[in-house]
């Protein structure tokens, strides 16, 4: 992508590096913007990370009793919220109480093992989104579980896109592109000196190679990719990755090999991706549509099938 008359801030969240790129009026008036932005980003990664201690979200883990009410801040209650609502959705193909199972299989180890059957079964009973329950009026949280954890790794990105993007939209940003570690969302279309309005391109890897497997024209949308190459290991043959089937505790077998959801819901982006590769493809495609024609989100996608097939819904706009 070429970028003409953008301003950049660039620095280091959720364990990855995030650009966010604005055209504004002026040179001062974006670098202000995109300094609110920058704060606002790490603000969410404060209160989501699950590897960071101090985070909110991870004293919230260590510290609660079960059974017991936790009082939490607005935005640690508005995820919570909106991931056991995705997590319905999905009858827990989607569940973001895995924590204990991604700690289990220690993907970003340096020598990950497969769990043993035993260790599965134990740990499984920390995890269920049911275990899980909310009281609006006083803004509490309540597990009903021991030692549980919530594993914002597949919507936090997803939902710091979110508010950064409603941000930089409500401020009057007509233009930019955020990046927050390859989940992407432009805003508007891409600046030209020629003065037409063009839908900003973006490439999408192919997991077995370093090509792409083609490109999308997106304006006011996102996009997110969930694929086997991010986190795995190889054992006897099989490849060992790091999207878990809550139900299950270990890897799904994969009929696809990548799946990209593009939305102008950035946290839709995030967590469907991930959703609709655990529940495969034919699930994934109604779940996309249940969303599409239920909840009048735009959902589409792109997919790479294991057997090289390349497909994608209407709105897609795939090029080769």
């Amino acid at each position: 992508m070429v970028m003409q008359e953008m301003n950049k801030i660039t620095f280091v969240a959720y364990d990855t590096i995030c650009t966010i790129c604005i055209s504004g009026p002026t040179e001062e008036s974006s670098r202000l913007l995109l300094e609110k932005a920058k704060r606002l980003a790490l603000l969410v990664h404060n209160t989501l990370s699950m590897y960071d201690p101090d985070s909110e979200l991870s004293k919230l883990c260590a510290s609660y009793t079960f059974g017991k009410p936790a009082v939490v801040s607005k935005m640690l209650y508005d995820f919570i919220k909106l991931n056991l609502e995705f997590s319905q959705q999905t009858d827990g193909a989607f569940d973001f109480t895995v924590g204990p199972l991604v700690k289990l299989w220690d993907f970003l180890g340096d020598h990950p093992q497969i769990p043993g059957d035993q260790d599965l079964e134990r740990v499984k009973k920390r995890v269920g989104f049911h275990h899980v329950h909310l009281s609006s009026a006083r803004q509490e949280v309540v597990f009903d579980a021991a030692d549980m954890m919530l594993d914002p790794g597949a919507s936090g990105k997803g939902y710091a896109l979110q508010l950064v993007s409603d941000f930089l939209k409500e401020s009057g940003v007509k233009k930019g592109v955020l990046d927050f570690g390859g989940n992407l969302f432009v805003l508007g279309s891409k600046p030209s000196t020629e003065g037409k309005e063009e839908p900003w391109s973006v490439g999408i890897r192919c997991p077995d190679k370093k090509s792409m497997i083609g490109a999308v024209n997106l304006s006011d949308r996102g996009i997110a990719t969930s694929s086997w190459y991010e986190h795995c290991f190889r054992k006897g043959g099989r490849i060992y990755h790091h999207l878990l089937d809550p139900l299950t505790g270990r890897p799904q077998e994969m009929d696809i090999s990548s799946v990209s959801i593009i939305s102008s819901k950035a946290v839709y982006t995030d967590f469907l991706s991930t959703a609709f590769f655990v529940m495969g493809f034919e699930a994934g495609c109604k779940l996309a549509t249940h969303i599409r024609d239920r909840k009048g989100i735009d959902v589409d996608y792109v997919v790479l099938k294991k057997d090289g097939r390349l497909l994608a819904s209407k709105g897609a706009c795939l090029l080769s």
